[in-house]
């Protein structure tokens, strides 16, 4: 009896766990806000754009909020003439008072 009890939690257990949303199984390609990539600079967003889509042309870049987090969003154009845009998680910067800003160098 005691045994079939620990199995029985254990199943539930597990069970709950593998229906959580677990954000860390997210392919973060910039597709999408939700697959937005963590970036810490604008430098590493234009980086990643001529990464993957080296003939692209920038066609806009636009700073956007989703429940107040800030967002850079790379809009370009493809050789076919499609447009494609890039989402960046910038909360690690954006708003951050910068030690250049403040005359430290």
């Amino acid at each position: 009896m005691l045994f079939r009890s620990i199995v029985l939690i254990l199943l539930v257990v597990g069970a709950s766990c593998s229906s959580s949303k677990n954000t860390s199984d997210i392919v973060r390609d910039g597709s999408s806000i939700k697959k937005a990539i963590i970036v810490r600079s604008v430098a590493e967003e234009y980086e990643y754009v001529r990464k993957v889509c080296p003939d692209c042309e920038l066609q806009m870049q636009m700073l956007i909020f989703d429940k107040k987090k800030p967002y850079d969003v790379l809009e370009v154009k493809n050789s076919e003439g499609e447009t494609i845009s890039y989402y960046f998680d910038i909360s690690k910067f954006y708003g951050k008072r910068s030690l250049f800003r403040g005359g430290v160098f």
